[in-house]
């Protein structure tokens, strides 16, 4: 116990920097977070910057009273869902206030608290407490509307269907059987039931979905995403670049997220293009393939030009079908607005340019252009 307790003496509090592996999916839930993350970082500060007990008391009395608000706001709504661990976790609440009043009392003693000593119970509590307690409570209520998902898409699959749609990849992919016509109707019906479309919550249960690896429920979480976009902020790029290492793994996925999710991020943030540049080195093949299908609306619609050859110069002598798949379809799609351009591309390249890239790439050409590129 003593070495314990040296140990964790001599250990160095660190700041807390939000990322997506703290959101509970609750965006009011997540937003209190991130403020005390905030007064928390700025005690670090006074560590850094020298003794100010003053203003350290002032500011772990902020966050004490901030907690106390965000407590009541998290207990009522974990009353809302009826979490049935609800007494359990208030628990830990009352006894995290405890600890902070006993810190701000000392404050006014003779003896205050080591600064340090505060500062590392903070950071061990919050990191715990968000990481292994609050998501439990959201995985409850999540857990709930997945399981309607799932038996919905069970109730309309079948083994016919599941051995067809496995045809369609060379790669293993888990496939319930179900029509794409119903995943549909299914997708858009839950969407429309749910009570908190805010995009935590969305983004989280999309999350769900894609990590079950299940070809239906992946294109409901790309849908899902997809109705989404209105609230899209430029930091969920992180989000999106991390789905598509981690969740992805057959062709119809990737597209079905990165035409329409990706494409329109990159059209309102178009400096995020040089991120689909550096995905063209990727060791993941739907990473590298992600960065050419992100660009098929935009490329059929005359788009990102400059950006569209880069990638696909890039990309040119990729050994993986899927990826030459890929960014010959994109230079197809920019066919339609600039045939000339990739035409020229393609001529200047035909001799290192996979035969598999070049016949998409061709694809929408003039006939006479066509036949002009298949020469050998």
């Amino acid at each position: 116990m003593e070495n314990r307790q040296q140990s964790e003496h001599d250990s160095s509090p660190e700041r807390i920097i939000w990322n997506h592996k703290y959101s509970v999916g609750k965006e009011f839930i997540d937003d209190d977070h991130k403020s005390l993350f905030k007064i928390y970082n700025q005690m670090i500060d006074y560590l850094e910057n020298g003794p100010n007990k003053e203003g350290f008391a002032e500011l772990l009395s902020r966050m004490t009273d901030y907690s106390l608000h965000h407590f009541s706001k998290e207990e009522e709504y974990m009353q809302s869902i009826k979490y049935p661990n609800f007494e359990a976790h208030r628990v830990q609440h009352k006894n995290y206030i405890k600890k902070t009043a006993f810190y701000n009392s000392s404050f006014m003693s003779a003896i205050p608290p080591d600064l340090k000593e505060v500062v590392l119970f903070l950071q061990d509590w919050w990191k715990e407490h968000i990481l292994y307690n609050d998501m439990n409570y959201e995985r409850y209520r999540r857990d709930i509307i997945l399981s309607e998902i799932r038996e919905r898409i069970k109730s309309v699959s079948s083994d016919q269907g599941r051995i067809s749609g496995e045809r369609f990849f060379k790669e293993s992919v888990k496939i319930y059987g179900a029509k794409s016509a119903d995943i549909s109707v299914i997708s858009r019906e839950t969407y429309k039931s749910l009570e908190d479309k805010d995009k935590a919550a969305v983004f989280a249960l999309c999350e769900d979905l894609l990590k079950n690896q299940y070809l239906e429920e992946s294109f409901i979480a790309c849908d899902w995403a997809y109705r989404s976009k209105k609230y899209f902020e430029k930091n969920d790029f992180e989000l999106f670049e991390y789905w598509i290492n981690s969740y992805i793994n057959n062709w119809a996925t990737c597209d079905t997220f990165c035409n329409h999710t990706m494409g329109d991020f990159i059209d309102m943030w178009p400096e995020y293009l040089i991120n689909l540049k550096s995905w063209t080195s990727s060791p993941n093949r739907w990473e590298r393939r992600a960065a050419a299908v992100s660009l098929i609306v935009p490329a059929r619609e005359g788009r990102y030009k400059k950006e569209i050859f880069e990638i696909a110069q890039l990309l040119l002598n990729d050994k993986d079908d899927m990826v030459q798949k890929g960014y010959g379809w994109m230079l197809k799609a920019c066919s339609k607005p600039f045939p000339e351009e990739v035409f020229r591309f393609v001529m200047e390249r035909k001799n290192i340019m996979p035969r598999t890239s070049l016949r998409y790439a061709i694809e929408k050409l003039p006939e006479e252009m066509k036949k002009e590129a298949m020469k050998k």
